[in-house]
């Protein structure tokens, strides 16, 4: 990672799914990190450099240039170089401080990183991070504020060390969000409360899911487990998965929601997975036989390892179908009102960078850089 000299603050960017690769150039300002991190460099070039850590940034080897990774493995990965970035530039410049800006999964791996630093189990001591901006986070807690744990506050804490005179102008205001990101976690931020903000889109289901939708994140969660590019671990891990989600109804599922063919099979169920899952929890309902259902399962496996290509998306998206019904009889989800909130939310995801919501972080960068230069000087 280049670093030339030592700067008053190093930001780290870690970009979102699709984003990024191991190979990626650490100086491009590229995708919606970029959009925010070019213009604090453009703007204080003698205070700041920057460096995207470059990671695989996949879903299952089915976004768009992202790579083959599952991404709860995508995360680790980035979160992995992320902690030898930071490392590397406390050891190589000790009087730098250090930003972080994080987008959609990165922001997950920027979240993580945070959470680790200010409790005191971080790669890095928390003094030396001045501010960490999280955009779509998946891992926003629960109708989390803009400042987690500080309700209320729109002006960030000053860096460590610094006067906060020049960050104490700056503002970062954006209207509330309802729900939690899809990967949630209850942490909180620790030492570093009052330096990390969390911006969402309400509407954005990456950060703003319904409050009760806990099947949609565990649907979410469930496929982001996958590698979506290699039939047999695909099929492999979501059914593990699912039947931990779902105990002894998904035994019920396989045996009698799946038809099997002369090469060709597909999930056609007799009774929607609700339930399934109803049955399963009745006394009076006979419990299905583990012992047919791996043998079941076995079948289906065989049926489309032997023409993946044509066989396994049509089986992956059935299965979701069945999975976004299930989601969708949570009380909560059936509001039609709250499905409003939802209708754009992929241009709400993609959209931070031109609806002007990353202006307060590139005035905060701007505004730390010059802070921390004044004790320095």
């Amino acid at each position: 990672m280049p670093i030339t000299g030592c700067p008053a603050l190093f930001i780290l960017g870690v970009q979102g799914t699709g984003q990024s690769s191991p190979t990626a150039d650490p100086l491009a300002d590229t995708g919606v990190v970029g959009s925010l991190i070019g213009p604090v460099v453009g703007a204080v070039p003698a205070l700041v450099q920057r460096a995207y850590i470059g990671y695989d940034a996949g879903f299952g080897g089915i976004v768009p240039g992202g790579g083959s990774d599952p991404y709860v493995a995508s995360v680790s990965g980035a979160r992995a170089n992320l902690d030898s970035a930071a490392r590397h530039v406390v050891h190589v410049c000790p009087d730098t401080m250090l930003a972080g800006i994080g987008y959609s999964q990165g922001a997950q791996a920027m979240a993580s990183f945070a959470r680790d630093v200010g409790a005191g189990n971080g790669p890095v001591p928390a003094e030396r991070v001045a501010g960490i901006a999280l955009y779509a986070n998946p891992d926003r807690g629960e109708l989390e504020p803009v400042f987690p744990g500080r309700p209320g506050q729109t002006v960030p804490d000053p860096a460590p060390g610094t006067s906060g005179a020049a960050v104490s102008t700056v503002q970062v205001l954006t209207a509330p969000a309802g729900g939690a990101g899809i990967a949630t976690t209850d942490d909180g931020y620790g030492a570093l409360v009052g330096r990390v903000a969390d911006i969402c889109s309400d509407g954005d289901l990456a950060c703003s899911a319904p409050g009760q939708a806990a099947l949609l994140r565990l649907g979410a969660q469930i496929f982001a487990q996958a590698d979506l590019t290699n039939p047999l671990a695909a099929l492999n891990t979501l059914g593990a998965a699912l039947s931990e989600a779902l105990g002894e109804a998904w035994n019920t599922v396989i045996v009698n929601d799946f038809q099997v063919g002369a090469g060709s099979i597909d999930y056609a169920p007799q009774a929607d997975l609700g339930q399934r899952l109803v049955d399963a929890g009745d006394p009076r309902t006979s419990v299905t036989d583990p012992v047919a259902a791996a043998a079941r399962w076995n079948e289906i496996t065989a049926t489309v390892m032997a023409n993946p290509l044509a066989l396994l998306p049509r089986l992956l998206a059935q299965l979701g179908g069945a999975w976004g019904q299930l989601a969708a009889e949570n009380a909560e989800l059936v509001n039609p009102t709250t499905w409003l909130r939802f209708a754009d939310t992929v241009g709400r995801h993609n959209g931070y960078a031109l609806t002007g919501q990353l202006n307060s972080g590139i005035a905060w960068m701007i505004a730390l850089a010059h802070d921390i230069a004044g004790t320095r000087s």
